[in-house]
């Protein structure tokens, strides 16, 4: 969230004169202070410097050099004359308010919070003070902290608008959705039209998924700006957030012409995909591409719309021009290889995947298909196990992973006839630690205990492995197998009919689909 306000500076006429008698010091300040209040700096600071020549001591005219320098974006020089105020007047609030500002500037934020607290430790009911702490609490991820000093400030005035809106924000990151509804009814209420703050209040509620809540402020937001870009845009995203597809897509068509930016056709192609309107889809992913060739998210977006709709030649020519173009892209790489995946070509699959991986070591989709690729690009098997195993070495939540890397390990030890299946039944341990319902792990160890020899175990992971995914066809198949070793002839055939139902569904192209879209997310 940006700092939103920095205590004002208008309070300098505040600055109380000395009650001594009149003095050089006293009258170069009294200067200072009117410059200051013409917005004269030069002048102002020459004076307030004078003053200080006169008497070191004056702490007032410390803080008008502190505030000069802040005008002129200064804060290191703000910061050296507010530390010196504080230190020559460590009971006035303004002081250490002025120098929690400058560190607020700086983002530097404990220091910020330790001098907004010395200002309430001095003046309980300081308002800005509150304020600027909500904001703190915010930046460090503390929403409810947060939301108790935005309380205590709007206790004071119901109708400040920035403390409104931190009280907004801090309501939606802690998920209290009623009270966020009724903040932002309170919003709705004191903003007008015009108010950019009423889209700033709708941004917020849309960018938190409050999606209902925040196209009533936008339609307002527009009607008051109509041929703003930035209103139109996120009112079109968040018709789409809320699945209202057509009244997105009318509201992009008129930033979807000749002069359109990029990203306005990339939402439409969302959008058009949502409607069932593919071809358009297609076309308005194109433009966007077209449009932006150097953005590798428009230039995937499009493969990935071919992809999507089963135009696999299209969408792989598509990557390997994009590649060309971006030769550095991990994720265009991701979209090739998982393209030629889905064109049953294996090995093609697994060398541009390993290329990707070389790129972003922690690429997730990339192991997946590179596990689902293995057995059918032998070529590639031993760079296959190398990336797996230096991958695992990084201890990633990653069951899919450990569970990829154990089918290997299991294929190796049978094809090797050794039967030492321990490294692979650590790696599916490490999977079912990180997701106990996992249906392909439970599957796989049946398989070792069923070549273990070890019949009635694997019966039962085989059986948690089809309640947990019924359509696991290996599976079936499996335990098909192990009930027909037990002589359960009726439970066997069940288990194999099932099995001859499931086993031509596309399941695997459906994952590798369902893959390759959230790349895009």
């Amino acid at each position: 969230m940006m700092l939103r306000r920095v205590l004002g500076m208008a309070i300098v006429g505040s600055i109380a004169a000395a009650a001594w008698q009149a003095s050089d010091a006293q009258r170069y300040f009294d200067q200072a202070r009117q410059f200051f209040e013409r917005q004269g700096w030069d002048e102002a600071q020459a004076a307030a410097t004078k003053a200080l020549a006169a008497d070191p001591r004056m702490g007032d005219a410390e803080m008008l050099l502190g505030l000069i320098a802040t005008v002129r974006s200064q804060f290191a020089e703000a910061e050296k004359h507010f530390v010196r105020a504080v230190a020559l007047q460590p009971e006035n609030y303004q002081a250490h308010a002025y120098l929690g500002s400058t560190y607020l500037q700086q983002k530097r934020l404990p220091e910020a919070a330790a001098a907004f607290r010395k200002v309430l430790e001095l003046n309980p009911r300081n308002v800005a003070a509150r304020y600027n702490l909500g904001l703190i609490e915010l930046e460090q991820n503390s929403p409810a902290e947060a939301l108790r000093h935005f309380e205590a400030a709007a206790q004071a005035n119901p109708s400040d608008i920035p403390t409104a809106i931190g009280k907004l924000e801090s309501l939606l990151l802690l998920h209290k959705k009623p009270a966020a509804q009724k903040a932002a009814q309170q919003l709705q209420a004191l903003l007008a039209d015009k108010d950019p703050r009423l889209f700033q209040v709708a941004t917020l509620l849309a960018r938190h998924g409050e999606s209902a809540a925040a196209i009533p402020l936008m339609e307002r937001a527009r009607r008051a700006f109509p041929e703003s870009y930035d209103v139109n845009y996120n009112l079109a995203l968040a018709y789409l957030q809320a699945e209202q597809y057509n009244r997105a897509a009318e509201v992009l068509q008129s930033f979807t012409g000749t002069q359109g930016k990029a990203e306005a056709f990339n939402l439409l192609g969302t959008v058009e995909d949502k409607r069932g309107h593919f071809g358009d889809a297609e076309k308005a992913f194109g433009e966007a591409a077209r449009r932006e060739s150097v953005n590798e998210d428009y230039r995937f977006d499009y493969g990935n719309s071919l992809a999507q709709h089963g135009k696999l030649e299209p969408a792989l020519a598509v990557f390997q021009a994009a590649i060309a173009d971006l030769p550095k892209s991990w994720k265009l790489r991701l979209g090739l290889g998982s393209v030629s995946y889905l064109r049953g070509d294996y090995e093609s699959s697994a060398e541009v995947l390993l290329e990707a991986v070389k790129l972003k070591p922690d690429a997730v989709p990339a192991y997946f298909l590179l596990g689902e690729a293995y057995d059918s690009a032998q070529r590639f098997q031993p760079a296959i196990e190398t990336a797996f195993t230096a991958y695992l070495k990084t201890s990633p939540r990653d069951p899919m992973a450990y569970y990829h890397y154990a089918t290997i390990l299991y294929a190796r030890a049978q094809a090797g006839g050794n039967n030492d299946y321990r490294a692979a039944l650590e790696n599916l341990d490490q999977a079912l630690r990180l997701n106990a319902n996992f249906a392909e792990a439970h599957f796989q160890r049946g398989l070792i205990a069923l070549a273990q020899g070890q019949t009635e175990r694997g019966i039962t992971s085989l059986e948690k492995s089809v309640r947990l995914d019924p359509k696991l066809a290996a599976a079936h198949y499996r335990l098909g197998l192990a009930y027909q070793r037990l002589g359960e002839a009726r439970r066997a055939k069940a288990e194999l009919d099932q099995f001859r139902t499931l086993k031509n569904e596309e399941r695997y192209r459906g994952r590798v689909l369902e893959s390759l879209s959230s790349i895009g997310r």
